[in-house]
């Protein structure tokens, strides 16, 4: 027998992200920016849906059920066994850094230019800042990757080592244990949330003012 645990605006977006940030990288080594600041557009809508989703969604899904205590982390480093289900104390934490990571390289790169072959939307708002935004780009998703490889190295630890089946999970959505978790919320409030995120992004690129040109 199997019981729900992450809903599907939950899984959704999990798998999304590791997609859209592979895609932001090729798009980026090719000079493909067109396609590379849409799916930057839909990265921080994600986060952001996520984010509202992480407050008002369903209980496996709320910060307040998987963020732990200082303490209640230090425990579980030194070996402390969880007996929860869902992000465990150190996971949880390590799931709200990568969405802040994720979410400050899309925030920069609203306002980047190289001077040369890419502008952000809001590069006219960055004025004077906008290469230190270019640089913190740069430096942030230096930071990302890391983030992102201690976090495969610790699902491969779970998942092979310690025998939990976390993939199957966050793709099924279900487990084997039971624990006193609220029914999912309709998946449907989240694109709701998504598709109003997405319309006040649109009209904040569409209405920041521009760059003059000079050419």
């Amino acid at each position: 027998m199997q019981w729900p645990l992450w809903d599907r605006a939950v899984r959704v977006i999990h798998w999304y992200l590791p997609l859209a940030i592979a895609f932001m990288w090729w798009s980026g080594e090719e000079g493909l920016y067109d396609w590379h600041s849409w799916v930057g557009y839909s990265l921080l809508v994600a986060v952001g849906t996520r984010v509202c989703w992480g407050i008002i969604g369903s209980q496996s899904a709320r910060f307040a059920a998987f963020l732990a205590s200082p303490s209640a982390v230090v425990a579980y480093v030194r070996g402390r066994p969880y007996q929860g289900e869902g992000h465990n104390p150190l996971g949880g934490w390590a799931t709200v850094i990568l969405l802040l990571v994720i979410f400050l390289q899309g925030l920069s790169g609203l306002f980047v230019t190289d001077d040369v072959m890419f502008e952000g939307p809001l590069m006219f708002w960055g004025g004077e800042w906008s290469g230190v935004f270019a640089e913190w780009h740069e430096l942030n998703w230096l930071v990302l990757q890391v983030l992102i490889v201690l976090h495969l190295v610790a699902l491969t630890y779970h998942q092979l080592y310690r025998k939990e089946p976390l993939i199957g999970a966050m793709w099924w959505g279900k487990t084997k244990s039971r624990f006193s978790l609220s029914k999912p919320k309709n998946t449907g409030l989240a694109l709701v949330i998504a598709l109003i995120l997405a319309g006040l992004l649109f009209l904040l690129i569409t209405l920041a003012p521009q760059a003059p040109s000079y050419y």
